[in-house]
Order: C-alpha cells, then sequence, then structure tokens
C-alpha cells in the first residue's frame, strides 16, 4: 500500500491485512488497527475502570490503535500522542478517526525528553515503544517510569506493553516496574507481556 523511510525507522511500511491497516518495519509489526492485542487486552482488563477515562498519553503511536480502539469501544477521552518518528506520527494522524482527531494533541518527540518535561497529569499512560522489536533501555528505568507515575492523576493507570526479546531483561524490567509500582499486574499475551501499574 505504501512504503517510507521514516525519520527514527529506516523502513516503514503500510499494508491492509484483513480490512485492517497495519504498520510494519523490517522485523515487526507497530499496528493492527482494532485488533491490536496489546490495547485490547489491556481495555478488556481495566473495562470497570475504562468509563472513569478522560485523558490518555500514549508514548509511542503506531498508526494510533489505541485511539482507534477506545473510539470503536465507545470511549472518547482527550489524547496526547508522543511519537519520535514525524512519519509515524502523520501517519497515525491520517489514518484517525475525525471525532477522534479533534480531541487529539500530537507531539513528535523522544518520549524520554517528553518525560523530563511534562507536568500534566493523566488517567491512563500507555507505553508502547520499541526500535525494532527492542524496547529501548530508558523505558526500563525507574526514572522513566517514575515519571510515568507522577503523571497520573489519582487512580490512574500505566500499562506498559513489553516485547520478550532478552528473558534476562524481562526478568529485569518485572523487577524495576514492581519496584516503582507496588500496586502492579501482568497480563501475558504470548511474547508480548502487558505490565498494568496503578495509584
Amino acid at each position: 500500500m505504501r512504503r517510507d523511510s521514516g525519520s527514527v525507522n529506516p523502513f516503514l511500511e503500510l499494508m491492509i491485512y484483513q480490512n485492517r491497516i497495519q504498520l510494519a518495519t523490517a522485523d515487526a509489526l507497530y499496528s493492527d488497527g482494532t485488533n491490536y492485542r496489546p490495547v485490547n487486552a489491556t481495555i478488556r482488563h481495566l473495562k470497570d475502570w475504562m468509563p472513569d477515562v478522560k485523558s490518555v498519553l500514549a508514548l509511542g503511536t503506531g498508526l494510533g490503535s489505541l485511539v482507534q480502539i477506545m473510539h470503536s469501544k465507545g470511549y472518547n477521552p482527550q489524547y496526547t500522542l508522543v511519537e519520535f518518528d514525524k512519519v509515524v506520527l502523520q501517519w497515525a494522524l491520517e489514518f484517525m478517526n475525525k471525532d477522534a482527531a479533534l480531541k487529539t494533541e500530537a507531539i513528535c518527540m523522544d518520549a524520554k525528553l517528553f518525560m523530563s518535561r511534562n507536568n500534566q497529569k493523566f488517567d491512563l499512560v500507555f507505553i508502547d515503544i520499541f526500535n525494532s522489536r527492542v524496547v529501548p533501555d530508558f523505558v526500563t528505568t525507574s526514572l522513566f517510569l517514575g515519571k510515568c507515575k507522577e503523571s497520573l492523576n489519582q487512580g490512574g493507570h500505566v500499562a506498559f506493553n513489553f516485547m520478550i526479546d532478552d528473558p534476562v531483561k524481562w526478568i529485569a524490567a518485572q523487577e524495576i516496574f514492581g519496584e516503582v509500582f507496588e500496586n502492579h499486574t501482568i497480563l501475558d499475551l504470548g511474547i508480548n507481556r502487558v505490565l498494568i501499574g496503578w495509584i
């Protein structure tokens, strides 16, 4: 359907599969429309709380599956999308539902830098940051996760999509997440895990 070199990713491809627009890099699927499992699993797990969500921060956007899925389920919060690759962000906005787009602030910036400067509060922070199939090291630091926790409204949740590329790193990531979020759970999606913490 479309190929390009992003400002961060050297190879990006848009494809249509089973009537869904997918975003892929050379070796990873970054977005799968309303079928994106990490988002669906998170929303399903938090279904009793989701109607109260008024503000969402997405760190790493893909094609905006988080926005698409929440909109399809009738949720209509304010969104802040932070994406480092300007081509990915441009495509996410291009294919976004127009009503949801009106409630979306898009920021092209490194998530680490954004969080170091952020003073806004959100009900839900969704972390979905990858270099290909690898979660960058900064994402699993107590400093970054602590900034995410500080950005939550009382009763808010952080959901962190992690792809297990290295079992040792996964064990370390769990430990650090648990230190930052005393209250947490882990959703097992095969090679992916979603760590959910709350205050």
